[in-house]
């Protein structure tokens, strides 16, 4: 192969050692997160039931929230539990689109509340919106709660969701117990699926080691670690609540468990670039500016390559059977197996997702179809992680803001309509 400029026998082969040790690395990971989750399902726990709390925050309406709704009013849990909803007011007299939803829903159900967080940007906090509604919720729940759950409103849960995250919390040694996103694209165009790798990929490194992070989403915590590890105070001036707690039990000396079958599905349609870009960017910024660098870091530097080495190649493969069978031969074909190995490695991990997930119509089809895109939703993450060195600014929720540490952010206004329809879509 040769590149005008530089010594490329030099060069090539150390690029495809380097993308080959990342890629084991990423095998490793996934290996170790399969036998993990095996290992837990067959873990039996004693019956630990206190009384908790699950707090769902809101921002918008659609028919898929108002499923994931009932759904969080009929657990099957085996002790008592209530719901708050919480959702913001807009001005004077005005709120959230899901307010009027909610309090439909909820006064059919005696254990559910509404609550109606104050706005950020008209009272001038210093915190996001999510946060807000999150210590909102949480200054209002009664003093014989225990336990307290945390569900995005885009997600649909099963019924023993709950029991499956509070009863590895009877262990004093753990302090969180988290579950994770799986997308599912309805539609097949590119930039649906390649934003479902990114999400769904990151399944496949949750685990028992310290790379498993708390994800807001699904989630729950002992109602004493709110105080021991002043959950409250992290949240003060803070973007993100997620990533605050993850701090907060590690600075505990206590573990982040997952539990893989609180895997939650969220379903998708027509994603654009403009969006998953935005989304992907957003992620990365939130995890490079709050004090993960390893997780940047492993984005930077174990995907990046590896996704330059395997494009730049491709423009090569239709000289490649004219070539002697030399270096430069068995370097190329070392190279452009990393996709298909990419792709193999995205499947067998998904076998490991909980069966209710996988055996939901048409998973396992999209699954296959899914996995052609892992290379791109590689590359795009490897240029996420380059992107948020340059960037300390976020769209989420129809609000602009700045980072500007892990407990620390500067609420910069309301994004336009249009971008706001963008960001939210």
């Amino acid at each position: 192969m040769q590149f005008p400029g530089f010594n490329h026998n030099a060069i090539i082969p150390y690029l495809v050692v380097l993308a080959y040790f990342f890629l084991i690395v990423e095998i490793s990971l996934v290996i170790h997160s399969f036998l993990y989750a095996r290992r837990v399902r067959k873990t039996k726990r004693p019956h630990y039931a206190p009384k908790a709390a699950i707090i769902a925050p809101h921002y918008g309406w659609d028919v898929q929230t108002e499923e994931s709704v009932k759904t969080l009013l009929h657990q099957d849990y085996g002790g008592e539990y209530v719901v708050f909803f919480v959702t913001h007011a807009i001005g004077d007299s005005d709120c959230d689109p899901s307010y009027s939803h909610l309090g439909r829903i909820a006064q059919e159900h005696h254990h559910a509340s509404v609550l109606l967080a104050p706005n950020v940007i008209d009272n001038s906090l210093p915190r996001s919106q999510k946060v807000q509604n999150l210590i909102t919720a949480i200054t209002e729940l009664p003093d014989d709660i225990e336990v307290i759950a945390f569900v995005d409103a885009d997600v649909t849960v099963r019924e023993d969701w709950l029991r499956l995250l509070v009863e590895p919390l009877q262990d004093p040694r753990i302090g969180a117990t988290v579950g994770a996103r799986f997308y599912y694209p309805h539609t097949l165009n590119l930039p649906s699926l390649v934003e479902a790798i990114w999400v769904n990929f990151q399944i496949g490194v949750q685990g028992d080691h310290r790379f498993t992070m708390v994800w807001g989403g699904s989630n729950a915590i002992r109602r004493d670690l709110i105080a021991d590890a002043n959950v409250l105070q992290r949240w003060e001036n803070a973007t993100i609540e997620d990533h605050n707690l993850t701090h907060a039990v590690r600075d505990s000396k206590l573990k982040v468990h997952f539990v893989p079958d609180c895997v939650v599905i969220t379903h998708t349609v027509n994603r654009t670039w403009r969006q998953v870009l935005e989304f992907t960017n957003r992620q990365m910024i939130m995890t490079y500016r709050m004090g993960f660098p390893a997780h940047w870091a492993l984005s930077l530097v174990g995907l990046l390559p590896k996704a330059i080495i395997v494009f730049a190649s491709i423009p090569l493969l239709p000289f490649y059977f004219n070539w002697p069978f030399n270096f430069d031969r068995l370097f190329l074909l070392l190279v452009l197996l990393i996709p298909f190995i990419e792709i193999q490695t995205y499947r067998i991990f998904s076998l490991n997702l909980p069966k209710v997930v996988r055996d939901t119509d048409g998973v396992r089809d999209n699954i296959r179809m899914t996995s052609f895109a892992t290379p791109i939703s590689m590359l795009v993450a490897g240029l996420n992680a380059v992107y948020t060195v340059f960037q300390d600014k976020i769209v989420w929720g129809g609000v602009r803001y700045r980072i500007l540490s892990a407990t620390t952010c500067q609420v910069l206004g309301r994004v336009s309509d249009a971008a706001d329809n963008q960001e939210k879509a």
